[in-house]
């Protein structure tokens, strides 16, 4: 099979990451695999890694990364994609998140008639994405959500490298020795695109958090690069000023984020980014949005399976919740060492890269088998020009109702 597999942004994160590791596993299967990327000026460095392992990579700069109210398409996009299917000669095209699952729909299947399989790893499918394609969700939550308006999607978690993404693999000592982190020093760790929507929030709470807990011990480390930075970086500042020493660092991205994971001692995220920590076998606060955090543990693990790595609180963004987990796990050496043993022992049973790379080839099989006729293909296009155009218009609390299926 020639597989086309694209890529709605190319900066480091977890969705990029995971469609990275997948098109690598497939071509593991004998597939022939090319890239299709998105950036917005300069490519990020997802293009890079994908082209030193091996894998043609073609690029469109655009200037938005989502599309604009009311237009369904970004015409640039979906040629780009379009020629790039025809180049590669596709059998099949895999895009991942939504803004281009819509230029996928647009190009290469309703103008060459090519099966589209799209995987949403973001935390909703919203009702005017196109419902015949075959979709991939990343909770089992999205997946009941969604099976209300369109044929069921296909649950495969966000899988990771256990291989790769292994402390006895990676030595986090001169991450830490960079950074002058010390061997008595507990070390906070996200990574995470810092971008305003979902990752931000977090981010500012637990630097709160250490400024409440005034611990010389706790040190945290921010390891990331996108449109929040500046905002991060200036609260970093503020912190650090009052607690009179460098207790957040922002060291930009890494292309190779391991040596992070592997040197911090606490992890706090959410989605992909939080089950690699784990892999690693780091114990894990789960940073969700509107005030929510969560230590991963036997006990909560049920909700993460469900829900995804995420979560939404009430509105509170007191950090002194998050605090106190915080001041929990620091204080307790046996109870992170205990975490850290289930941790990894977790990622390796259920998340395993090799075992989610089963599943999706089951997905492609299936799309392979589909064939749209033209008709079809250009009902459901203006179906969802006109759906998005509609949702558009409406208040954002509206359209959330809708996308739960609440209105």
């Amino acid at each position: 099979m020639r597989l086309l597999v694209g890529l709605h942004h190319l900066e480091l994160g977890g969705s990029q990451l995971n469609a990275l590791d997948f098109a690598l596993t497939m071509r593991e299967h004998g597939h022939d695999v090319a890239v299709f990327g998105v950036h917005t000026g300069v490519p990020g460095p997802v293009a890079e890694m994908a082209q030193s392992a091996g894998l043609p990579v073609t690029l469109v700069r655009h200037p938005v990364e989502r599309h604009r109210a009311v237009v369904p398409y970004r015409r640039a996009v979906s040629r780009g994609l379009t020629a790039a299917a025809r180049a590669h000669r596709a059998d099949l095209v895999h895009v991942y998140e939504f803004p281009l699952a819509l230029d996928a729909f647009d190009g290469p299947h309703l103008r060459l008639g090519l099966p589209v399989v799209v995987t949403i790893y973001g935390m909703a499918v919203p009702r005017w994405l196109p419902r015949y394609p075959e979709l991939i969700v990343g909770t089992q939550e999205l997946v009941d959500e969604a099976a209300a308006f369109r044929a069921p999607p296909t649950l495969i978690e966000p899988p990771v490298n256990t291989d790769a993404d292994d402390a006895a693999a990676v030595d986090g000592r001169i991450f830490r020795e960079t950074l002058g982190i010390g061997d008595d020093e507990i070390l906070l760790g996200v990574v995470s695109r810092l971008e305003p929507d979902m990752k931000a929030e977090g981010i500012l709470r637990a630097m709160a958090a250490l400024r409440r807990l005034d611990d010389e011990r706790l040190r945290l480390v921010v390891v990331g690069t996108g449109p929040s930075a500046a905002d991060l970086r200036a609260e970093a500042a503020r912190v650090n000023d009052a607690l009179g020493r460098q207790a957040i660092l922002l060291p930009g991205a890494l292309e190779d984020p391991r040596p992070a994971y592997a040197g911090m001692d606490i992890a706090l995220g959410m989605g992909g980014s939080a089950l690699r920590a784990m892999s690693f076998g780091r114990p894990l606060i789960v940073l969700g949005i509107q005030g929510w955090s969560r230590e991963c543990t036997p006990e909560t693990l049920d909700h993460f399976l469900s829900a995804g790595f995420w979560g939404i609180g009430d509105g509170d963004l007191d950090d002194a919740p998050l605090a106190e987990q915080i001041r929990v796990l620091a204080a307790d050496p046996d109870r992170r060492a205990r975490l850290s043993d289930w941790s990894r022992r977790l990622i390796v049973e259920r998340f395993s890269l090799k075992a989610a790379a089963d599943k999706l080839s089951e997905v492609y099989t299936r799309a392979l088998e589909q064939h749209q006729p033209a008709g079809r293909r250009v009902g459901e296009a203006a179906r969802v020009a006109m759906h998005k155009a509609a949702a558009d218009m409406l208040p954002e609390s509206v359209r959330q109702r809708l996308r739960r299926g609440r209105a």
